[in-house]
């Protein structure tokens, strides 16, 4: 939060006004990071696109964060030995900067390598301007790491393409995707690999020390193959019901080899798509804005009443009651 209001101040706009009415922290300005409710911190950046007539907003404050403003987290990057190392590192300690993020960061075969990350139950996450600078923000780091102005593969958004992609194309060096329900940046080999100046071993291992006694608890890694098969089943809901045939003519494999496949991972397709509804489920709920009908065709329920037995099934309660006690709390 403290680089978007410093930025708003460095461009002649005066936030205060802003952080009386979304009531923030007097003290908001100096914090990196201020945790907001998705809709309200949807609203709040919105707002502030409003106020400064910045339609790429999130990108133009990522190119301009001061060095430091990460604490621990950045300090383990300009640390790290390499690029993929200061990936590998952003994926395990993220959480210590928002406990919501989930990241990863997955190497593939050919040495190249993709860092995505999300919060569990919000594919647009914070938002376009909130996503923007993040992946911006890695970007801009990691050239300053290397001191090489390399560009990533690829970048791909969750949010849909805004209508003007100059400013993102010049930032990145390549044309994003967008509307594929996660925020990732896929980098070669040789990119991950270029080393970081000024990294420091001896310091590095006592940073770490510091960040894992600090992490929260992480969850049970998804295998890469079952996080796919999410992707595509996300991807698809608002078109209605997942199918199996579609999901795998998606991934290029026969229904047969898709099911055989999650088996051996332990798991069945029903049982993805459970899965994947049910993360999505409770962060659409919160979503004061959103009514259930509205979920449920979110979640590519024909019925708002299968809807409900499949929620119940989950949680023991209808949507609308656990939504009552979410508000409660």
């Amino acid at each position: 939060m403290g680089p978007l209001l410093a930025y708003l101040r460095a461009t002649g706009h005066d936030p205060a006004p802003l952080v009386e009415r979304f009531g923030l922290p007097v003290d908001a300005g100096a914090l990196p990071e201020v945790s907001l409710p998705l809709a309200t911190l949807h609203a709040f950046l919105d707002a502030a696109e409003e106020l400064s007539g910045d339609a790429f907003l999130g990108l133009h404050v990522a190119q301009r964060v001061p060095r430091g403003n990460y604490g621990l987290v950045e300090y383990i990057a300009r640390a790290s030995p390499t690029l993929r190392a200061t990936f590998h590192a952003l994926a395990r300690y993220m959480a210590l900067l928002e406990p919501a993020w989930r990241a990863t960061f997955t190497d593939a075969p050919d040495g190249s390598g993709t860092f995505a990350y999300g919060i569990t139950g919000a594919p647009l996450a914070y938002g376009r301007h909130a996503s923007e600078y993040g992946l911006a923000l890695f970007t801009h780091v990691g050239r300053q790491l290397t001191e090489h102005a390399w560009r990533p593969h690829a970048v791909a958004f969750a949010h849909p393409a805004p209508p003007d992609l100059r400013p993102l194309v010049e930032h990145f060096g390549v044309l994003p995707s967008f509307g594929g329900g996660r925020n990732a940046l896929t980098l070669d080999a040789a990119t991950l690999d270029l080393c970081v100046v000024g990294a420091d071993p001896a310091l590095l291992t006592v940073l770490e020390r510091a960040a894992s006694a600090a992490a929260p608890p992480s969850e049970p890694p998804v295998p890469e193959f079952v996080r796919g098969v999410r992707d595509v089943i996300r991807a698809g809901l608002q078109e209605g019901a997942p199918q199996v045939g579609d999901v795998a003519r998606r991934l290029h494999l026969s229904a047969r080899t898709l099911q055989r496949r999650l088996t051996e991972h332990g798991t069945s397709f029903q049982d993805e798509v459970d899965a994947v509804r049910r993360e999505l489920a409770f962060g659409y709920l919160r979503d004061a804005n959103l009514g259930i009908s509205q979920v449920a065709f979110l979640l590519g329920y024909a019925e708002l009443s299968t809807f409900d037995r499949a929620f119940k099934r989950w949680t023991g309660m209808t949507p609308r009651v656990w939504r009552e006690g979410s508000e409660r709390g």
